[in-house]
């Protein structure tokens, strides 16, 4: 039997310190050395508290725009009281794949199936999973065995919600009293299985948070809590689940009102927004909102994602970061803008080329109706060519005429697996993509996908600084690019909370960076003021939790973990945060008792044991503690 020592304790704490602290938003280890910024000191005394800088101009209100339904007091009325009008929209906008985007519960379309030729149940490593389909709705259940061969308890959720329509495949969320997580179990359409959902690490974790940001691109509309990362109000969704009509045409509710009062009225309808009346840049951005997922996407300073109105622009609300063409990976999924950019169709066309000038929102062509739907659009800039097709005649038969699949090809997605993706950069003959560029050293490499030049300079550096932050926490630490993209973002930060001093998640994103620049007493100092301007956010007390563990302010530590724990009593990572700053203050029995709360949720969860096993065996108990370690072995599955 292997026997616990001294020394063995001291590289499992070692161990545990740098994987139990990594909790939501942050991916950074901690840090070794000390020592703030002296441009930038941080700590106030309780007479020095600072306040929030207040919110700039709402563009709902400041925005010049005809259309009278963009203000935020006016209301969503639902489809169906769009369908009193437009009946033959309404049925075939809920056929497209835009109205089939979510499910309050299962799916009643019947395209998943639950037999063994759908791959369920199945075994990925020491886990087995399996999807349950009963008159009650969907459960997902993943489930291993301790070293000595026997079945531990279960980690089981319920499919609340369905995300996707099902075209590419669907995702599903546990709704836990108005808090949201991923299953770790997705369904995949291109081969008809079950399997595990992108990037999830089953023994790892498996409880990925769902975030506003997520939702706003899936559902309607949900309220997100204020300060929150995955909290909404309840009920969750107080009318339809899918993205209605109004997601492009913004509230009706003065257009209900005022069509059933009288007709309507000659010229444009100045009550509802119709996208064909804008100009191309705010067409674009009805489209963005869920399109154009960029490198990073930064929500403008004091807004909020949800209040997005049609026939504004988008970067007023949230500003996406691209790479430039030459370092970008045309092969993400949701990378149609970054990809139109760089066709010759879109820049011949001066901007006048548009996703609806393919795309009908209204109506998705089925299967057989495709190759001609999309001809006759190609044809309408290309007649002449499209008789001079270089491919000879019984090629062009065998691919029915078909413009896409030799011009817009389909390839695997580097980013979703299981799933593919139209190449959109619409090539003359294409080939294998070339390899993204790495970045010079003087090269930023994140670029602002702004058209409206609406937005301030110094506004669009702040959001930059935020972006590059997000973007660190990705790239392999110690690395030139790591340094150069560290040093980028902390220029734009400080900068930026010059100007800002009361921007909390500029100063999250600036503690992120010192945390990734190894400057741990001026990465506490940065989240300890985001925690004093916010409280309750628990983004800030995320990281004041992990940076107070770096810098071995434990009490800190302690006390911003237990309010999130107050906060979100289901987050595993919260109860390892507060469990592994209690265990450096080699207070064993409350550091033991959160790693079995957190086993409680997720009893599969590797480092919970890992970290349990070191409290027990740093409380004497040796045999328990060897079982745990190896039973947290057990649950690695190994890298092929």
């Amino acid at each position: 039997m292997l026997q616990i020592t001294p020394v063995r304790i001291g590289i499992v704490l070692v161990l545990i310190a740098a994987l139990a602290a990594i909790a939501l938003h942050s991916l950074f280890r901690p840090a070794s050395r000390g020592g703030g910024e002296a441009e930038q000191r941080d700590s106030h005394d309780d007479d020095d508290r600072p306040a929030p800088d207040p919110p700039p101009p709402d563009p709902r209100l400041a925005f010049p725009t005809r259309f009278r339904n963009v203000r935020p007091e006016v209301a969503y009325v639902g489809d169906e009281r769009c369908a009193e009008c437009h009946s033959s929209i309404f049925d075939s906008y809920h056929a497209h794949p835009m109205g089939r985007s979510a499910a309050l519960g299962r799916a009643e379309d019947g395209l998943e199936r639950y037999d063994h030729e759908a791959n369920n149940p199945w075994s990925v490593g020491p886990f087995a999973l399996q999807v349950e389909n009963s008159t009650s709705g969907l459960r997902h259940r993943m489930s291993a065995t301790d070293a000595k061969g026997n079945p531990l308890p279960d980690y089981e959720v319920t499919a609340d919600v369905t995300i996707g329509s099902g075209t590419r495949g669907r995702s599903y969320l546990s709704n836990e009293d108005g808090i949201l997580w991923q299953s770790p179990i997705s369904w995949f359409s291109s081969n008809g299985h079950w399997d595990v959902s992108p990037g999830f690490d089953l023994g790892g974790g498996g409880r990925r948070p769902i975030i506003a940001d997520c939702m706003f691109c899936h559902v309607h509309s949900v309220e997100p809590v204020t300060d929150s990362i995955n909290r909404y109000r309840q009920p969750l969704f107080s009318g339809q689940v899918s993205i209605g009509c109004e997601r492009c045409h913004g509230p009706g509710e003065i257009h209900v009102r005022e069509r059933a009062e009288r007709d309507e009225p000659a010229g444009v309808d100045d009550s509802i927004v119709n996208p064909r009346h804008l100009p191309a840049s705010l067409q674009s951005g009805i489209c963005q909102q869920c399109h154009l997922l960029g490198s990073e996407r930064v929500v403008r300073r004091g807004r909020n994602v949800f209040e997005y109105r049609p026939g504004l622009p988008f970067d007023q609300f949230v500003s996406v970061f691209v790479r430039p063409p030459s370092m970008a990976d045309m092969n993400r999924s949701v990378g149609q803008f970054e990809q139109l950019e760089v066709s010759r169709c879109a820049t011949a066309e001066g901007g006048r080329l548009l996703c609806t000038s393919c795309h009908d929102p209204h109506r998705a062509p089925t299967h057989a109706e495709a190759p001609a739907y999309y001809r006759g659009r190609c044809q309408v800039c290309h007649q002449q060519e499209s008789k001079d097709c270089a491919a000879p005649m019984t090629e062009r038969t065998a691919r029915s005429d078909d413009c896409i699949e030799c011009h817009m090809p389909r390839a695997e997605s580097s980013s979703v697996v299981h799933t593919s993706i139209t190449d959109h950069r619409i090539l003359r003959r294409p080939g294998p993509q070339s390899k993204p560029r790495t970045m010079s050293p003087r090269e930023v490499p994140l670029v602002a996908f702004e058209r409206n030049g609406t937005v301030a300079p110094e506004e669009v550096e702040r959001d930059l600084g935020v972006g590059l932050a997000h973007l660190l926490s990705r790239l392999p630490a110690g690395s030139d690019t790591h340094q150069l993209v560290g040093r980028f973002a902390r220029e734009r930060l400080l900068a930026s909370l010059r100007e800002w001093p009361g921007d909390v998640d500029a100063w999250v994103a600036l503690s992120r960076v010192r945390g990734a620049r190894r400057e741990t007493q001026g990465r506490f100092e940065a989240a300890d003021r985001a925690v004093r301007l916010a409280p309750a956010s628990e983004p800030a007390l995320v990281e004041l939790s992990e940076a107070a563990v770096a810098a071995r302010k434990l009490d800190r530590a302690v006390q911003a973990a237990s309010t999130l724990i107050e906060i979100n009593p289901r987050s595993v990572d919260y109860l390892l945060t507060r469990s592994t700053a209690y265990a450096t203050q080699q207070d064993w029995v409350r550091a033991e008792a959160d790693c079995r709360a957190a086993l409680q949720i997720h009893p599969l969860h590797r480092r919970a044991r890992q970290l349990l096993a070191a409290c027990l065996a740093s409380q004497g108990k040796q045999e328990q503690a060897d079982a745990e370690l190896q039973t947290a072995r057990r649950l690695v599955i190994d890298s092929p």
